[in-house]
């Protein structure tokens, strides 16, 4: 997976965001906004901004999302697991 587009609206403003690993390993969300609200803003009819994520603090970050998205619910490991399998993915699964 090259980028994952993450957000793609259209309309007065549209508004695109991706998400994609650099050569060193960091994690860069570009954002591009065109249309009104860039223009009424900044007098420019887009704007473009970044977030990066250094290599070393990703796991830090995966961590973050999964407490904020996943904690409490029951099912998160059937859910994973099935998420891991259709991404195609490794994972390992035991029990007994």
């Amino acid at each position: 997976m090259d980028k994952l587009v993450l957000v793609s609206l259209g309309g007065a403003t549209s508004i695109h965001i991706e998400a994609e690993f650099t050569d060193e390993g960091a994690l860069v969300f570009s954002g591009q906004d065109i249309g009104a609200a860039p223009s009424e803003l900044y007098g420019d009819s887009d704007y473009e901004y970044w977030l990066t994520i250094p290599a070393e603090d990703k796991d830090k970050l995966l961590l973050a999302l999964l407490e904020k998205y996943l904690s409490g619910n029951h099912k998160v490991i059937s859910e994973v697991r099935q998420l891991c399998e259709a991404k195609g993915i490794r994972c390992g699964f035991f029990c007994h």
